[in-house]
């Protein structure tokens, strides 16, 4: 009786296969080892993308600290030349003799009644506040009875006006300099209040007080991505003017009597400025990073906080780069196990001589194929907008520099045109984000089929975008944006209850030889911007958007000089 086989040994075993079937032992050794592999490429992943963030983050931290300093110093020498112009008023003796006590056989008038007699005065405030650039300067008594004002012969003077309530008179009374934010209580006009003591012999007899609205504030201070709120924490200047009047989560306004809140700010709800954590996969939200707002780029928030002033200042540096984060660790962990499994191969090719070169091909090629995959769809994010197709604006900066430099070599025209969808947030509010978006990807396709090939075509905002025209002129640009304005009005959204109208309107601006890209994209603006306040539905050339406007004004557009109805050849708009 034969005896039984003998067990092989594993050595002997691994041996025969690799002879045998050198490829089915090479893929069993590999599948055996792949969780390992999966686990520390996802490990190394993991490793690599705390450390790339910590390296962002802690770059960011360093331009954030520069820029907080900056915006600071900005800050002090602003509010510290406002705070000493109700000084210089306080010392004057014409506002002095008029706070100063009357003998008592002198019957009491109301202000309104004495505005001849204080003439002088009144005028001297008028001509301080408009050689100042201040909204309003006048003089209160002791009983916070406003006795002279700047605008006394305005429909909505100050004079009779009681401030007794208020807190910068409270603290001027007081002896001490007073400043508040608060909204006005005739003009409506919210801004910054300071006010000083009028003293005579030591003894406080009145209050003087000048105010500054936040468009003149805003045009000394340079608030990039960045806003400021008082101490009761609601955003009082900002960027984002959408902002404003917003309340950060926990504001002390919230605790506020509704009575107070109507006083200071004639408003009783505060909407809750959101402050969210941006949230990286297996990464703790140590890292400080939020999102502002309704922000999809996350941002390192810096606050600063001024008690001389009672305000605080926030200043967000972008961290846009962490949002390619997920993808760059995901590169990272295919790129690692690819990695992993070529080493293995390589391992066993050198145990399994016959497949070491087709393994060592195989794996090439195949790392070969993921990078320029992965590189084609990095590539496609970074330039295109996910729901229309569009550019982006980082592709429509690199166009714009290199358009202007071509056209400044061969002397061709270049224009820039911004365009913006018609009331766009009423669809989003009546028909959902949904029928917008779709309304977003149809006004994409009308443009589209205007255009030639070599104009491009960016979102660069919600509902807003940019056409980059290529020996174009202004004329012709208008032209062209007439043709897609008339086309987008001809062509509704197709709806289930009813076609959806739908109108844009559109400043163009045509490059100069000398002009930088942010000059050219804010003139583009500034015209879009008149077009939308006179009228909507027409477009607007930036040659006939008045200066001030240019330079950062608040001057009312011009709309007559648009024709009758506003567009360039005097065609109505529909508004």
């Amino acid at each position: 009786m034969p005896s039984p086989p003998r067990p092989l040994s594993p050595v002997t075993w691994f041996r025969q296969h690799a002879e045998r079937t050198p490829l089915r032992l090479l893929l069993l050794t590999l599948v055996v080892l792949l969780p390992c592999v999966l686990y520390a490429a996802d490990k190394y992943a993991d490793m690599w993308a705390v450390r790339a963030l910590d390296e962002t983050v802690a770059e960011a931290r360093a331009r954030l600290a520069l820029r907080q300093r900056t915006m600071n110093d900005e800050f002090e020498l602003a509010f510290a030349g406002l705070r000493r112009l109700p000084d210089l008023l306080a010392l004057d003796d014409r506002v002095r003799d008029e706070v100063a006590p009357r003998p008592e056989a002198a019957p009491h008038k109301p202000p309104q009644a004495s505005v001849g007699r204080r003439a002088p005065l009144n005028a001297f405030l008028k001509t301080f506040a408009e050689t100042m650039d201040l909204h309003i300067a006048w003089l209160i008594d002791h009983t916070g009875l406003t006795i002279a004002t700047s605008n006394y012969d305005s429909a909505d003077s100050l004079l009779g006006t009681n401030y007794a309530d208020r807190a910068y008179f409270i603290a001027a009374m007081s002896g001490e300099r007073g400043r508040q934010f608060a909204v006005g209580r005739v003009s409506s006009v919210p801004g910054f209040f300071f006010a000083s003591p009028v003293r005579q012999c030591g003894t406080v007899l009145g209050v003087v007080a000048v105010k500054t609205d936040l468009p003149t504030l805003s045009r000394r201070l340079r608030l990039d991505a960045a806003f400021v709120t008082d101490e009761q924490g609601v955003v009082v200047l900002a960027n984002d003017k959408a902002h404003i009047f917003h309340a950060l989560p926990d504001a002390p306004v919230r605790d506020m009597p509704v009575s107070a809140r109507l006083l200071r700010y004639k408003r009783e709800a505060f909407p809750e400025l959101s402050l969210r954590p941006f949230v990286v996969r297996g990464i703790s939200e140590t890292h400080g990073l939020t999102l502002i707002g309704e922000a999809t780029r996350p941002a390192l928030l810096g606050v600063i906080h001024r008690p001389q002033d009672g305000l605080s200042l926030h200043v967000a540096e972008d961290v846009g780069e962490a949002l390619t984060l997920e993808d760059r660790r995901q590169v990272r962990f295919h790129l690692a196990v690819l990695s992993g499994l070529a080493v293995l191969g390589t391992l066993l090719s050198a145990i399994i001589y016959t497949l070491r070169n087709r393994a060592q091909l195989h794996i090439i090629e195949a790392n070969n194929q993921a990078l320029t995959r992965l590189n084609g769809e990095l590539r496609c994010m970074a330039e295109r907008d996910h729901l229309t197709g569009c550019f982006n604006r980082r592709r429509l900066d690199e166009a714009m520099n290199a358009e202007l430099a071509r056209s400044a070599r061969s002397g061709h025209p270049l224009a820039l045109a911004m365009l913006d969808l018609d009331h766009f947030k009423t669809v989003n509010d009546r028909h959902g984000h949904g029928v917008g978006d779709a309304m977003l990807a149809h006004v994409t396709e009308i443009i589209r089929n205007q255009l030639r090939e070599p104009d491009l075509l960016a979102r660069v905002g919600g509902e807003e975008f940019a056409l980059l025209l290529p020996d174009t002129g202004e004329r012709e640009a208008v032209a062209l944006l007439e043709r897609v304005r008339r086309k987008v009005e001809e062509n509704p959204l197709p709806h289930a209850d009813a076609p959806i109208p739908m109108t844009v309107s559109a400043g163009v601006a045509e490059a100069r030889p000398d002009i930088e890209p942010g000059r050219w994209m804010h003139e583009a603006d500034a015209a879009l911007y008149m077009a939308k306040r006179c009228g909507r539905n027409r477009t607007v050339r930036a040659t006939q958007v008045p200066d001030d406007s240019l330079e950062g004004g608040d001057a009312p557009p011009q709309c007559a000089i648009l024709g009758e109805a506003g567009n360039e050849d005097g065609s109505p708009g529909a508004g």
